[in-house]
């Protein structure tokens, strides 16, 4: 507690403000040169509308550093203990009175207001422990507000992390059942990662056509020819297999006959004539020559193609012909189309038809081998002899069953075609979220550091100088206020306070458990006039000085024109309260429009024997450029600081006025001249009568007479014309006929006042 009070100490006073940028009428402002620095009391004049709220928005910003409604501003300001800039927090209390504080405290008067606890001088100790412990409270809970938006940040960060993700996995979902894939999705599937690991470059392609396939149509299986051997009916692939071995076999069989050497030694004339022997069977002459069949012969023959002999002729030539058949059916063999089958399928497809095709040849060729044996073996059927012959199946039989197999996966698939689709989007879902796996566990793991630290904050604990939580913090507070506090003072002040500000009794503030309520004769008051709200919200503002969270003497307090609607009886009421309640802060900042409230202000200040850096005297000039308005500060005129009046001021300006052609440059000087014009004119001509009356008894040009009456009257009001032209021609000429006619009329008058606008 005593380091903020020190480092509040160590912020001396606010002493020149050079530099604004983006805050409404002062956009681009950079102090003067000739710009006086501010003292402990310090006195902004400025016409309604000229920039003094927006100014004193300002000076309420510095206790946070930043404006809410600004986010751009910038500004620099030069203290006595060091320069400020937006961002950085003043260390001295700041008070502002202005619009805004009527609005957030006062409102529309619907309500009760809010209490004002004032401190009794016996509970100066429990005092001391409140500040500290609202002073943890707020610190608990600033930081509570700083780790919230650090967690905030990370949920952002990861918030990031999913949407882009998301996109991910929609676009390579894109096609599946799963149309519509957002951030919340991302999220939810990322909780229910377990067991899953990245899939490789092949297999997300895989996937990722899976998604986008349509559904195909079923391929049946593969179905092999087969031969009959024997009355059965035997597939292709299993005959070849079992060819060599019957081949093998029929080399080793003879058939016992009557051998004639020529035939054994002559194949093919034995061939020839064993056929012509079957061709010949009970014919008499041979149909080759027409001549008889020798009966020996025919007898020879016959023994030479026994029955057994015949036998084995006929199981070679079944042989040969399944053989035969075989090689033809395994050459002619229908194969599905590639593109029949899913394109995932395709590669190992296009690999088992190749080793396929590689196989069948092989074993054709084989074949043919097995073929050429047999049909050796039955030219030599009277001989055994034993030979290797090669015929091997695996290869082929190998890659038939692979063949099978994918024609059974693309079946599988066609079969659970959704559920496919599905389980492809939900992999490349995982592999996609595995990417952000790692950044969002250390985001993670950060959140969880943060809320922890949050929860100590707030919950209490081992680590924190005062272990209790912020809801015990609070019930403590709470006690000790009801303690060191007395609404009803507060109450009290502001009934009294009241009475002699409006110098009558009928209205007054009773305390109750929610705020103070204003009453009129012990009702709830209702239609108060815009100057009793006026006094309400100042006097509740002066009473707000003294309250246990604002301690004046160390404290900035700006005043924004608190006679707004007062009549001219109340203004020194309120210049009286204003000075006693307000006097002994650190800094003083009073902003006013009014030119008698202006004059009180710097009477008081001249005559309290203060020091000239101890006060300053500024003005707020607001002017239309080609951008729009523009505030700026700029030194109190002398005029208005010398002089009772302000129509000094105004003779000056009217006196020092150069139009520059611009009707920017033009456009206040009617309402000025009109009260030039008054002003002069009541005391010249003292009467009831009208402007026009008046002015027609003065003795002077009765046509610029007219013309001054013309741009006083017409062009000081509102119209709905909108902009004239005629204004700037108007304004010089005019102007000039205003002050030859005061020259004329009032000649020693017009010198005093022409010495003065020359200072």
């Amino acid at each position: 507690m005593g380091d903020n009070v020190e480092a509040a100490r160590e912020a001396r006073v606010l002493t020149q403000i050079k530099k604004i940028k983006s805050f409404g009428v002062f956009d681009n402002y950079m102090a003067a040169a000739e710009l006086p620095a501010f003292g402990r009391f310090n006195v902004v004049y400025g016409e309604n509308g000229s920039g003094k709220t927006t100014f004193s928005r300002l000076l309420a910003s510095l206790e946070a550093g930043t404006h809410p409604d600004h986010p751009d501003l910038e500004y620099a300001i030069d203290s006595q203990s060091g320069a400020l800039t937006h961002g950085n927090k003043y260390l001295r209390g700041v008070r502002v009175f202005n619009s805004d504080y009527v609005e957030a405290n006062i409102g529309r008067f619907d309500g009760p207001l809010r209490h004002i606890l004032i401190i009794g001088e016996e509970n100066k100790a429990i005092a001391e422990e409140l500040k500290a412990e609202i002073a943890t409270r707020d610190d608990r809970a600033q930081k509570i507000a700083t780790v919230n938006t650090a967690i905030a940040k990370i949920d952002n960060a990861k918030g990031k992390l999913f949407s882009q993700i998301a996109k991910t996995i929609g676009e390579a979902t894109s096609g599946s059942t799963l149309r519509s894939y957002r951030k919340p999705d991302a999220e939810a599937a990322f909780g229910k990662l377990a067991g899953v690991q990245s899939l490789t470059d092949d297999e997300l392609d895989v996937h990722r056509a899976t998604v986008r396939q349509e559904q195909m149509a079923a391929i049946p299986p593969l179905c092999l020819p087969s031969v009959v051997i024997e009355g059965k009916e035997v597939n292709v692939i299993d005959f070849a297999g079992s060819a060599r071995k019957h081949a093998e076999a029929f080399l080793l069989r003879s058939a016992q006959a009557s051998v004639i050497e020529r035939l054994v030694t002559n194949p093919a004339i034995a061939s020839w004539v064993d056929e012509g022997l079957h061709i010949h069977s009970g014919a008499e002459r041979c149909e080759f020559c027409n001549q008889p069949l020798p009966a020996e012969r025919m007898k020879a023959l016959a023994a030479h193609f026994s029955v057994e002999d015949r036998k084995l002729k006929e199981e070679l030539e079944g042989e040969r012909s399944g053989v035969t058949a075989t090689m033809e059916s395994l050459g002619s063999l229908p194969l599905p189309d590639r593109l029949a089958f899913y394109s995932e399928l395709r590669a190992d497809y296009d690999t088992a038809i190749g080793e396929f095709a590689e196989g069948r040849d092989k074993l054709i060729d084989q074949l043919a081998s097995v073929r050429d044996a047999l049909t050796e073996k039955l030219t030599l059927r009277t001989t055994a002899y034993a030979r290797e012959i090669d015929c091997d199946i695996a290869g082929l039989a190998a890659a038939y069953e692979a063949i099978q197999e994918i024609i059974r996966r693309h079946q599988d698939k066609t079969a659970s075609f959704d559920k496919a689709k599905t389980d492809a989007a939900k992999a490349i879902e995982s592999h996609y979220l595995l990417t952000i796996k790692e950044q969002v566990d250390e985001l993670a793991n950060q959140a969880a550091k943060l809320k922890a630290e949050g929860d100590l904050l707030r919950d209490g604990g081992d680590g924190l100088p005062d272990k209790r939580g912020l809801e015990e913090l609070s019930q403590s507070i709470i006690a000790k206020q009801a303690q060191v506090s007395n609404a009803h003072a507060g109450g009290e002040g502001l009934t009294n306070h009241l009475k002699q500000f409006l110098g009558r009794t009928d209205l007054r503030f009773e305390s109750g458990d929610s705020g103070y309520q204003v009453l009129r004769r012990g009702k709830p008051a209702k239609r108060l006039s815009e100057g009793e709200k006026t006094a309400i919200a100042f006097l509740y503002f002066l009473v707000q000085l003294k309250d246990q969270e604002f301690n004046l003497a160390e404290g900035v307090v700006v005043i924004d024109d608190p006679i707004s609607s007062l009549d001219s009886s109340a203004i020194y009421q309120a210049f009286s309260f204003l000075k006693n309640e307000a006097k002994d802060a650190k800094q003083l900042f009073i902003m006013t429009h009014n030119f008698e409230f202006l004059k009180l202000l710097i009477n008081w200040l001249e005559n309290s024997g203060l020091k000239k850096a101890d006060k300053s005297y500024t003005m707020v000039v607001c002017t239309e450029t080609a951008n729009g308005r523009s505030a700026r500060l700029a030194p109190l005129d002398q005029l208005l600081i010398d002089h009772a009046t302000e129509y000094h001021y105004l003779f000056k300006v009217l006196y020092t006025f150069q139009s520059d052609g611009t009707i920017l440059s033009c456009y206040h000087i009617p309402n000025i001249a009109r009260k030039v014009l008054e002003t002069f004119l009541d005391f010249h001509v003292p009467s009831k009568g009208s402007l026009y009356a008046k002015l027609d008894k003065v003795d002077f040009d009765d046509h610029k007479k007219t013309a001054i009456n013309k741009f006083a009257n017409d062009l000081s009001h509102y119209t709905g014309k909108g902009f004239d032209p005629a204004l700037v021609a108007e304004s010089q000429k005019n102007t000039k006929y205003l002050l030859e006619m005061i020259k004329a009329v009032a000649p020693l008058h017009y010198s005093g006042l022409e010495a003065l606008s020359q200072v």
